[in-house]
């Protein structure tokens, strides 16, 4: 199981995977069967596929087990796809990662080890060196800060509202209830932020943007809520998107879609120009930060619109300019 084109992640092995799924549950038909591969087979899958899925006389998988009823399947429990070599070299590598123990405690990081301990690591963490990147990144290896980070990753898996010490960019220290979106990790700045919909008088007030670091204290509250977060953060975007053009100078383009990767966008390239356009959807509360963002890439771009956005875009370059010429 070397290849990374392994068969076992071709097509007719996961639908074999659904199948066994949802016969573990309960017993499946064979209208049901044909439901699945219909949905994610090809167009003569039924005729070749089904029957060896279905067969149990010895000459076909053998994996279900017939009744009146209908089909059940043979293995204890739902399947579980086997690792390749690949696989496992990739997670003895992420094993040496520091952000590694907010996801596992030390006891399943020891067992991990243990049980690739004949797996030569796919790569380095230390051969991966980031460049034009912050010098404060997040300390991963403190307790609160990996406490932090698994409540709040509880809080979201089971819909559970939070209210949150923290200091601002300031360093005014506030209190707020929040209903918990996502954590969001910036490559650039090596930092994880929670994203989430402040709550005030029982009522959605305005999407946040909070650096875990900062957050000093965490209660998970027993109230769920009720809130499609995509729509509610579409109803905030700015009407235009921020456009600009994207030049390959300088690893333009790799270092602007990384740059981007954490922003909403949709991204076209001109090859007989060889320029890249992007247009970037943003709230209120992300302006500024993209502002700071898109001047941090120089030449590499040219900001095309709203009018607005590239007034002020101008306008901090000249500033930044007579600062400059005093200096």
């Amino acid at each position: 199981m070397n290849s990374i084109y392994n068969e076992i992640y071709g097509l007719y092995y996961f639908m074999l995977e659904r199948i066994l799924q949802r016969a573990a549950d309960s017993e499946i038909s064979l209208k049901e069967i044909s439901s699945l591969v219909a949905q994610y087979g090809f167009s003569e899958s039924s005729l070749y596929f089904t029957p060896e899925v279905i067969s149990h006389d010895g000459s076909g998988y053998n994996l279900l087990r017939q009744s009146k009823s209908g089909y059940s399947s043979v293995l204890k429990g739902p399947p579980a796809m086997p690792l390749t070599k690949l696989q496992k070299g990739f997670v003895k590598s992420m094993l040496a990662d520091k952000k590694i123990r907010l996801f596992f405690d030390e006891q399943m990081i020891n067992e991990l080890r243990e049980a690739l301990s004949d797996v030569e690591p796919l790569f380095s963490v230390n051969d991966i060196v980031f460049i034009e990147t912050a010098l404060d990144s997040d300390d991963y290896t403190d307790d609160m800060y990996i406490s932090n980070f698994k409540r709040i990753l509880f809080s979201i898996k089971n819909n559970k509202a939070m209210r949150i010490c923290f200091n601002n960019s300031r360093g005014e220290r506030k209190t707020m209830k929040l209903a918990p979106y996502k954590l969001e990790y910036g490559i650039r700045d090596d930092k994880f932020r929670l994203c989430g919909v402040s709550i005030y008088n029982e009522k959605c007030k305005s999407y946040v943007k909070i650096n875990l670091a900062r957050i000093l204290s965490i209660t998970i509250l027993e109230q769920s809520f009720e809130l499609d977060f995509e729509a509610y953060i579409a109803a905030k975007r700015k009407a235009e998107p921020i456009e600009i053009e994207v030049y390959n100078l300088r690893n333009g383009f790799e270092r602007v879609f990384i740059g981007l990767s954490n922003y909403e966008r949709i991204s076209s390239f001109d090859e007989a120009s060889g320029k890249c356009k992007i247009k970037i959807y943003y709230t209120d509360d992300e302006e500024q930060e993209l502002l700071i963002l898109l001047l941090s890439f120089g030449p590499a771009i040219k900001v095309i619109g709203p009018l607005d956005f590239k007034v002020r875009f101008v306008d901090r370059i000249q500033k930044q300019l007579s600062m400059i010429e005093k200096s």
